[in-house]
């Protein structure tokens, strides 16, 4: 008699189920949608190091009497090849702040109206930069803004401080790894220190390297 009572709840159960039109089957876990969060870009600190070519040009007719020096007439150039490493903090994808340290490797260039010789000599340049960007996809257009110092270094360092800017291009390989290059104006004045008296003196660098953002 218990069988027959069971069996015919269990009967009636299911046909309720079926005038409900309802269904036994296995419930899955509802799957949430995972939803990608893009990398914010900026607030980043980076590094980087590359190749410098550093030149100072003097302009002038007049005999330009320096101390470490023969005496030299009209337009000369002293250059060099140099390492340039820098570091700097991204506060967003528009704005930077950049130091950088360039030095010169090996002896320096010099030539005065043809005639070239070595010198036996560094070149430096130590300054700070602000640093406005313009991001365009991979590519971005920056300039610099800043403060630094060119030392020249024979024995005895001369040097001068000012104003400087420059203009360039950046381009990201990937989130971390990106090459610039860029061009870098680090004096234009009368004289420099107390080498060359009134001359027009012109210090610039063009600078290849890579980056490494954390």
């Amino acid at each position: 008699m218990k069988r027959f009572v069971l069996s015919l709840a269990s009967v009636m159960v299911m046909g309720s189920l079926a005038t409900a039109g309802g269904s036994i089957m296995n419930v899955e876990p509802a799957i949430e949608p995972v939803i990608a969060v893009e990398k914010e870009k900026g607030k980043r600190f980076y590094v980087g190091g590359g190749y410098s070519f550093i030149n100072m040009n003097i302009e002038g007719s007049e005999p330009i009497n320096a101390v470490a020096y023969p005496p030299l007439y009209g337009e000369t150039d002293i250059s060099a090849h140099a390492l340039t490493l820098l570091a700097g903090y991204d506060f967003n994808q528009y704005l930077a702040v950049e130091g950088r340290y360039t030095l010169s490797l090996g002896d320096l260039d010099m030539d005065n109206n043809g005639g070239e010789k070595k010198i036996d000599a560094d070149l430096s340049n130590l300054a700070l930069y602000l640093k406005p960007m313009y991001p365009i996809g991979g590519l971005t257009i920056y300039g610099l803004l800043g403060y630094g110092q060119v030392t020249l270094d024979d024995e005895k360092a001369y040097s001068e401080s000012g104003f400087q800017w420059g203009v360039g291009g950046a381009y990201s390989i990937n989130d971390t790894i990106g090459f610039f290059v860029d061009y870098t104006r680090l004096y234009d004045g009368k004289g420099f220190d107390t080498i060359w008296g009134d001359q027009d003196v012109v210090v610039d660098s063009v600078n290849v390297g890579v980056t490494y953002e954390f």
